[in-house]
């Protein structure tokens, strides 16, 4: 069996949403970011064509580079990150043990190399959104920056609010988010910025997972993921497909049907026991391991969950324990996002 692992950053190894934390900087920018979030859920679940799940992070570029913010802020706020518990020691233990640890995060270069260094992978096992933010400063004017702010604080003024991910302001956000992106923006110099950033979600992880398939000389049944969200879904759904191991982490609910196993936890060294199973004798042993097993005594976990072909009422019994780990790990902001 290959020792080949692929994570997704934000969740399963740092609880932190770098580009909200990020929006941060700004006055209300965490909840301007909050409604882009929902409304790349809604082009996501609708299947724009050539919009990938966590695209959020161009579309957020002009409201960074309105604010002036710098590539150096964005390491700043990384700096501040924690770690999920466990992951550290995890990533050791599996380096030492012949796996081959690899990231697929949609964060941006700055995020997603700072959290590698931390927990002990190396940057060219890293996939990740390259950003250089110093280069689209030029492009902008005042101008065009007072129209971004302006469109910002509408935004915050109009479109938010707590409960963006029960649909109450899709009706707003839809058509208002459509015309300043896709005819608004482009009309400023900084509209440039959506056609050169590509964020490293949706398919673009597919991708990332089949160039570590070539480097290592294996198929989508041999590869481990974890993921938890909504820009994971496809790659969770591709190598579960596939008969390979796809382990949903304090999961969504765009993420939880397409896994293999659920792994409800604060702590994820909690994933070594699954990954065992898998060396041992693969799904199947998995499987038969978890039907054997009894609910934790702590409301902390681990919770483990066997996925593939649940029905749906199913899943929604392991989505409510998934929401409260996700809660309690991520924070309640951060885990509302998609």
């Amino acid at each position: 069996m290959k020792r080949l692992i692929i994570f997704d950053l934000e969740g399963p190894l740092s609880p932190m949403d770098h580009a909200s934390s990020s929006m941060g900087l700004i006055e209300g920018g965490e909840k301007i970011f909050a409604v882009i979030s929902r409304y790349d859920d809604l082009l996501t679940l609708e299947g724009k064509e050539g919009y990938e799940p966590g695209d959020t992070l161009s579309l957020i570029i002009p409201f960074l580079l309105s604010y002036g913010i710098t590539e150096e802020d964005l390491r700043e706020v990384s700096h501040q990150a924690p770690m999920v518990q466990g992951a550290k020691e995890l990533v050791t233990i599996l380096r030492q043990d012949g796996w081959q640890v690899y990231i697929a995060s949609t964060s941006y270069e700055q995020h997603a190399l700072n959290i590698g260094r931390e927990v002990g992978v190396s940057e060219e096992n890293i996939f990740c959104t390259p950003l250089k933010l110093s280069q689209f400063h030029e492009l902008g004017n005042e101008e065009d920056f007072s129209f971004i702010r302006t469109r910002g604080q509408y935004i915050l003024e109009n479109l938010y609010s707590h409960n963006l991910n029960k649909g109450v302001k899709d009706k707003l956000i839809r058509p208002y988010l459509d015309r300043f992106f896709w005819h608004d923006l482009p009309q400023t110099a900084l509209g440039q910025v959506l056609k050169q950033i590509r964020v490293m979600g949706g398919r673009r992880k597919v991708r990332a997972v089949e160039a570590v398939l070539r480097k290592n000389d294996a198929y989508l049944n041999e590869v481990v993921v974890v993921g938890d969200s909504i820009t994971d879904f496809q790659m969770l759904r591709a190598v579960e497909a596939a008969g390979g191991l796809a382990i949903v982490f304090n999961g969504n609910q765009y993420a939880l049907p397409h896994g293999t196993v659920g792994l409800a936890t604060s702590n994820i060294k909690d994933l070594l026991f699954i990954l065992k199973e898998w060396l041992d004798g693969g799904r199947e042993k998995i499987r038969l391991a978890l039907d054997r097993m009894l609910e934790p005594q702590s409301d902390r976990g681990p919770f483990y969950h066997w996925l593939a072909g649940k029905r749906s009422d199913e899943l929604d019994n392991i989505l409510n324990i998934h929401k409260k780990m996700r809660t309690l790990v991520r924070g309640e902001a951060a885990a509302m996002l998609g």
